[in-house]
């Protein structure tokens, strides 16, 4: 399965959005970026049209519990690792733990390695699976390195403060963008080799914008064997290749899109995108033949969307499950042509009842009776029409 990546919840976001916007200056920028036209995959959105319920594009699901007991008590899950038989699971809360589960839901083990010493990590940016071990970027610190038992292997210090870290090549990306690199250099996208040396500066920036802009997700994510790049305030993915970038998908929100060429942005520029209801950021999956993709102008504004790559065609998705309130879940990653979401128990059996029984089936193990006594969510591996 691919890598994964983390979908905020709605009411996280906009408070990390508040939060990060609250203390950013003055100082302006102009987004530089263009997007050509050749050889991009393009995809017109359109925030103003009719959404379809979710229930109306589901064609099946498969649900799997995931065991409650006292060591293994979850509040969400926000990212999923897939190796051999077994599910790397963690927690929006980023309290440390990690959780280790069978595929069908059995609780095995957890570790918590949070500390100040060499061995251990104070505060994680983004985790991956390399190799069979768990990697963990601290934040301008160092990459640590796990294993399945949460034993300590190694580790890489890290000169740069990164947004974001993933493995590249034989060494790893790093997501600069609006931060210098080794103190002068401009360019959001660079890469380092096995010794943590420099080795390529992608993507060049004009200016810094005096402000540490918000980035909520993962910037960096997989598909086969291709390594992509999203970061914030931009409409397009990259996909990087060995030795450059090129532009792979461009979100083509027309007139609603705020960073439209030559813009001039200062730190309060949510605001002002907000004001004038436009898109200024995009969180997607990618999958083999669809695309998930989620953004928010502010409470009660936030836009869902399934994507078919080859028809090009995007449907707007109403998550509600009441007039006024949604289905509580975070967006896992594809596996194939089926989307991972996992869902808040008590959530699912207002699922299960916009579906008919021969629409949704449980994993071995997995029981509704057992999923309705149980406080910690389930897996929901969605198949759409």
């Amino acid at each position: 399965m691919n890598k994964v990546r983390t979908q905020i919840p709605y009411f996280t976001l906009l408070i990390l959005m508040v939060c990060c916007l609250g203390c950013g200056s003055k100082t302006e920028v102009t987004e530089t970026e263009s997007v050509p036209k050749d050889g991009l995959q393009s995809y017109k959105l359109d925030i103003r049209e009719d959404k379809t319920p979710v229930a109306d594009l589901i064609q099946s699901i498969e649900i799997t519990r995931l065991e409650e007991t006292e060591e293994s008590l979850l509040r969400a899950v926000a990212q999923v690792e897939f190796h051999e038989d077994k599910m790397i699971i963690l927690s929006p809360s980023n309290d440390g733990t990690i959780y280790i589960y069978s595929k069908t839901g059995e609780f095995l083990n957890k570790f918590n390695r949070k500390g100040e010493g060499p061995e251990e990590y104070s505060r994680w940016t983004n985790v991956w699976l390399e190799n069979g071990l768990i990697g963990i970027y601290i934040y301008g610190k160092s990459i640590n390195r796990y294993d399945l038992e949460g034993n300590f292997i190694s580790r890489d210090r890290l000169n740069e403060r990164a947004e974001y870290v993933y493995p590249y090549k034989s060494g790893y990306a790093l997501d600069m963008h609006f931060v210098y690199t080794q103190d002068s250099l401009k360019y959001s996208l660079v890469t380092v080799d096995n010794e943590m040396k420099l080795d390529k500066t992608l993507l060049p920036f004009e200016k810094h914008p005096g402000f540490r802009n918000p980035q909520f997700l993962n910037s960096f994510f997989t598909l086969d064997d291709d390594l992509f790049y999203l970061h914030s305030m931009t409409d397009t993915v990259y996909r990087i290749t060995a030795d450059s970038v090129e532009p792979f998908i461009h979100y083509d929100f027309q007139e609603d899109w705020y960073f439209k060429p030559d813009v001039e942005v200062e730190s309060r520029f949510y605001e002002k995108s907000n004001r004038k209801e436009q898109v200024w950021f995009v969180l997607n999956n990618i999958g083999e033949s669809h695309i998930y993709l989620y953004t928010t102008l502010g409470p009660r504004m936030d836009y869902d969307f399934l994507i078919d790559r080859e028809t090009k065609h995007s449907t707007s998705i109403d998550w509600r499950i009441s007039p006024n309130k949604k289905l509580d879940f975070y967006a896992i990653d594809w596996n194939g042509d089926e989307f991972l979401i996992s869902l808040r128990s008590s959530h699912l059996t207002h699922l299960l009842e916009q579906l008919d029984p021969e629409q949704y089936s449980f994993t071995e193990g997995t029981t509704l009776e057992e999923i309705e006594s149980s406080e910690n969510p389930v897996l929901v591996s969605i198949k759409f029409k």
